[in-house]
């Protein structure tokens, strides 16, 4: 028991630190290319953030154990949402402006969407990993060179780009590292406490890869970087749907537990269907409305121990 929670903690600082690294590397050169803050959190950050469900659910279904790869993607994406967004609201006023985000709130949905349909037959194949991350170069692609994404460049106390590209590969090795070391100790928590990979992979494995994005969004709400912050969490989402379960199930073929149609994938539904009324009320978001949020998620960690 004390082996399997030293190499939860070992790895989940591992992941943390090699995430913080990247996303320092990314804004940097982001701001170096001219791009917005909501274009470098819909996009770069959220690559970042997303790195550590990557490299775990990569780490996961290569050691056959696919509820965890899938139990890590929708538990971290219930996560985002109602703790991230929930606890960064809550503690500091944060802004989410409709009509910036609008569309990517839309693409989300129908990935969300198009994912809960492809884990309908119990399997995500293949051609279907193939399709999700064709998604995700498209995305990409769109908000890259989306007009209304653009800004000046600023080189002003910014790392040199040769500089940014050593944070990304500093980075990639301690989540490579941190990964191996998370899931290890995921899976002999999960045998030895007798619950499933699923409800571990939802839990504690989706709450360790959510540290990334809970840390980017709580520090981008206390500099006022609002769209850091949202574009973080929607563009996180996004990254672990289409990049996550694209990239994982096209390598591995990933079996999916239909129990998860029940409780798990409704929520994750139910937390994306929420920003929208959030998104278009008063602004900012309201301590009672993030309060919401964080007991949803309580609701949701406390109904899937039970």
């Amino acid at each position: 028991m004390t082996l399997s929670f030293t190499l939860l903690i070992l790895g989940g600082l591992l992941l943390y630190y090699g995430a913080e690294k990247i996303v320092h590397g990314g804004s940097h050169l982001a701001a170096r290319l001219g791009l917005s803050p909501l274009v470098i959190g819909l996009t770069i950050i959220a690559f970042g953030t997303s790195l550590p469900e990557m490299v775990v659910s990569l780490a996961a279904a290569a050691k056959d154990h696919s509820s965890i790869a899938i139990g890590n993607v929708i538990g971290s994406n219930i996560a985002n949402v109602g703790l991230v967004m929930g606890l960064s609201a809550f503690i500091f006023p944060l802004t989410i402006t409709y009509l910036n985000i609008r569309k990517d709130l839309i693409i989300y949905m129908i990935a969300a969407l198009v994912f809960t349909y492809f884990c309908f037959d119990g399997m995500i194949n293949r051609w279907e990993g193939a399709i999700l991350f064709g998604g995700i170069i498209g995305y990409s692609w769109y908000s890259i060179s989306n007009p209304r994404h653009r800004v000046e460049k600023d080189i002003d106390g910014k790392d040199s780009i040769s500089k940014c590209f050593f944070y990304l590969l500093f980075g990639s090795i301690f989540l490579y590292f941190g990964s191996k070391l998370f899931v290890e100790g995921a899976v002999s928590l999960a045998e030895l406490l007798g619950v499933s990979d699923i409800v571990i992979g939802m839990s504690v494995v989706a709450l360790g890869t959510s540290l990334p994005e809970l840390a980017t969004s709580i520090v981008a709400a206390f500099h006022k970087e609002h769209g850091i912050s949202v574009g973080n969490i929607i563009g996180s989402n996004l990254f672990n749907i289409l990049s996550v379960i694209g990239l994982v199930s096209f390598l591995y073929p990933l079996h999916v537990p239909l129990e998860i149609m029940q409780l798990e994938i409704q929520f994750m539904i139910a937390f994306g269907v929420v920003l929208f009324p959030i998104a278009l009320m008063k602004q900012p978001i309201s301590k009672i409305t993030s309060g919401i949020l964080l007991i949803g998620y309580i609701v949701f960690i406390i109904l899937l121990f039970n």
